[in-house]
């Protein structure tokens, strides 16, 4: 049976519109540290990429990934680093109290997951916020999805 994340590592290993490089991926003490700290378990697809890849930047914006944790504090592309500094803006936690954001890349859009919702696999869906015109849509409903959808729209 393929590898159900197969096709994903196939563009992965092919693209020229992600940059990444191999030998980063984070382990599993640091994603179960912060899955502590979010009070809830990472999605399935995202786990995967994590400890395989574990970055990736893309129209000179980082991925958001999971740093070891002695770097934590200062890595703008750590997932949990960014969601601290989310959580410490009231209006933002009243406004998006289910948003931990994923890709903010220097446009006029931003990615995030959807916590409020999984899927019977344990994904949640990775919205897209176009901040010009202030709306949310769905943009992909795992976040192997979502990579795939960023690599073909850029590729």
């Amino acid at each position: 049976m393929k590898h159900m994340y197969e096709r994903l590592a196939d563009k992965l290993r092919t693209t020229s519109a992600l940059k990444w490089f191999s030998g980063h991926g984070a382990e599993e003490s640091w994603i179960a540290e912060v899955e502590e700290e979010l009070g809830f378990s990472l999605p399935p697809s995202y786990r995967w990429w994590l400890v395989h890849y574990g970055n990736a930047r893309l129209n000179g914006g980082n991925i958001l990934a999971i740093s070891s944790p002695e770097h934590r504090e200062y890595d703008d592309s750590d997932l949990l680093y960014i969601h601290r500094l989310n959580l410490a803006e009231e209006w933002w936690v009243s406004r998006f109290p289910h948003r931990l954001d994923l890709f903010v890349p220097d446009s006029d859009e931003l990615y995030f997951f959807d916590t409020s919702s999984r899927n019977e696999q344990g994904e949640f869906p990775i919205m897209c916020y176009d901040l010009m015109n202030d709306l949310i849509d769905t943009y992909a409903s795992t976040f192997a999805e979502f990579l795939e959808r960023l690599i073909d729209e850029h590729s």
